[in-house]
């Protein structure tokens, strides 16, 4: 993607979702040496099994927590890029529609001059039509 066709809101969320990625590294560490603590066979013996498994729910509710803010984070990036798309091609399709109505208003003036030149020439026609049938009446009435 290039900064010109990135709306300039989605840079904020981009720094957002780049910090929920640190998150997850550190949520995963923390994770990790929980389980690697908690694997010690005293500490077992001093907690029990129940909070033993108390304690990993809750990390794995923080790392489901992360997941749904990057989710919604993800939802608004798209809704503001589709929102970004869709007015930059509606301004293309505004300068492109105006370029048709210029298009087609030279068309119809077009058609407009031709249709003049056309009724022009018809009353000439017309015109010279009378003069012959008159002519023709003329003559035909009169025999030479």
């Amino acid at each position: 993607m290039n900064s010109e066709s990135m709306p300039p809101e989605l840079d904020i969320f981009i720094n957002l979702l780049g910090e929920i990625d640190m998150l997850k590294g550190q949520v995963s560490m923390l994770d990790k040496n929980t389980h690697i603590a908690l694997s010690q066979s005293g500490t077992s013996a001093i907690l029990g099994n129940a909070e033993w498994f108390s304690v990993l729910k809750i990390i794995e509710t923080l790392n489901a927590n992360i997941s749904a803010l990057n989710a919604s984070l993800l939802n608004v990036a798209e809704l503001i890029t589709a929102q970004y798309t869709s007015s930059d091609s509606q301004e293309k399709k505004t300068s492109s529609s105006e370029e048709a109505i210029a298009d087609s208003r030279e068309k119809i003036e077009k058609q407009i001059e031709e249709k003049k030149e056309n009724k022009d020439l018809k009353r000439e026609n017309q015109v010279i039509n009378n003069m012959l049938s008159y002519f023709k009446e003329r003559f035909e009435g009169n025999e030479w």
